[in-house]
């Protein structure tokens, strides 16, 4: 960490590929009966488990550095696995293999890491046993999952948290016998799932906040080029705007408008920010440049911005800090059920440091002032983006930390410190 103080940020980075399509284009790749070619994925340990989860059921995949290559005999052929489909830390891969095993008239476990068994699974088996899906949890909520072969029969949803994940779950359950799905959501959660299925010949239609899924329509592979994460380069984006001297240019960003919550809290705060779209095909994408600039505003977010930053929220808070002024967040109550409960997490540890807030059950308030460097151990919680939420905040502060376990940062972002350290600048005088 000390060849990270005091200094700018300049250059340009590609960031890893974005998670939730990469986890998306695999499995709707081993639905689909022949060869689909994944891109410029992201190679971390969540997307490896879908790899291996897919293999168990049937699919022949191949890994390399810059692409997945998945080989399917079709979703009609797929098996039930001999062996536990474990999904590692991956809430994504847990939730949504719920939806493709129910669907696929399979039998299966499912069970993941320590952290996982403290997420709540009950809120897609929900609609799911709608569907007449026979599935079992501990203690009625967590992993690990037991799903028994049965017959599924379309419904009409009403969804009561903006979940992609749950959404994702029952759109992957209603697409190989012939029912139709209606999902209707309050507020509109990120649409990989959506998009990508349009792409792979699935029977999908979305009008605003409705989604309609007509099933049994046989998947067509496609080519799937994965856009770099916002949620990874907005951890370079809060660097380059907090940091002095400062000049990030970040390259083939998702810029999908169901998560760029991010660009709009920077164009509230005033931020240097430039963008430039250079693809708009499957999913949105370009370039953005942040550079330094002082005396931020304040943002205030709540409502529909919240699922379009969900993840940012961590990193938001160390940028927070040093705004002109009390920052809020609100209606972020999903925060609680993530890899830890991040509004704990995210208080605690940079409260360490000196900040004050006043906490919410669905948020907090960040109120800026006289900050300190603390001499104590930081906590990672295990989750990546409290562990790179740290990093940046100590770099700012000039500050050597000592983070418990930072190898979490593997889960969505391997080069992180690798990519920190190519664009170290001039020395800040």
């Amino acid at each position: 960490m000390r060849e990270l103080l005091n200094g700018s940020f300049q250059g340009e980075v590609t960031v890893p590929g974005d998670k939730s399509i990469t986890h998306r284009a695999v499995m709707l790749g081993t639905l689909s009966e022949g060869t689909t070619n994944v891109y410029q994925p992201l190679l971390s340990q969540d997307t490896l488990d879908t790899v291996k989860c897919m293999e168990k059921l049937g699919a022949d995949i191949n890994v390399s550095e810059d692409k997945i290559i998945v080989n399917s005999p079709g979703a009609e052929h797929l098996l039930s696995p001999k062996n536990l489909l474990y999904t590692g830390n991956s809430g994504t891969t847990t939730r949504l293999l719920m939806g493709l095993v129910a669907g696929l008239n399979l039998k299966a476990t499912i069970d993941g890491d320590e952290t996982i068994k403290k997420r709540p699974m009950d809120r897609v088996t929900v609609p799911l046993k709608m569907m007449n899906a026979k599935i079992n949890l501990f203690e009625n909520k967590f992993t690990p999952v037991e799903i028994l072969e049965s017959e599924l029969k379309g419904i009409e949803y009403h969804m009561t948290v903006a979940s992609a994940q749950v959404k994702s779950a029952i759109i992957l359950a209603s697409l190989h016998s012939k029912i139709t799905t209606v999902i209707h959501e309050n507020n509109k959660s990120r649409n990989h799932t959506e998009l990508m299925l349009k792409a792979f010949g699935g029977d999908i239609e979305v009008d605003d906040t409705t989604i309609t899924v007509n099933g049994g329509k046989k998947l067509t592979p496609v080519d799937v080029t994965v856009p770099g994460d916002i949620s990874s380069a907005a951890f370079l984006m809060v660097l380059a705007a907090i940091i002095p001297g400062s000049r990030v240019t970040l390259k083939n960003i998702l810029l999908n408008d169901t998560r760029d919550g991010i660009i709009d809290v920077f164009k509230q705060i005033g931020a240097d920010m430039t963008i430039d779209i250079i693809d708009d095909s499957l999913e949105a994408r370009g370039n953005i440049t942040v550079s330094y600039k002082t005396n931020l505003k304040p943002f205030h977010i709540s409502g529909d911005i919240i699922p379009k930053l969900i993840d940012e929220i961590p990193i938001l808070t160390v940028l927070s800090l040093f705004l002109d002024g009390n920052s809020t967040i609100k209606d972020a109550e999903e925060l609680r059920v993530k890899e830890t409960d991040r509004i704990m997490a995210v208080t605690n540890e940079l409260s360490k440091y000196g900040a004050n807030f006043k906490i919410y059950e669905d948020g907090f308030m960040v109120i800026p002032g006289n900050l300190k460097i603390p001499d104590e151990e930081f906590k990672s919680y295990h989750d990546h983006r409290i562990a790179m939420m740290l990093i940046i905040m100590a770099i700012k502060m000039n500050h050597d930390i000592k983070i418990d376990n930072i190898e979490c940062i593997n889960i969505s972002y391997p080069n992180f410190i690798k990519d920190l350290k190519s664009l170290r600048g001039e020395q800040i005088s």
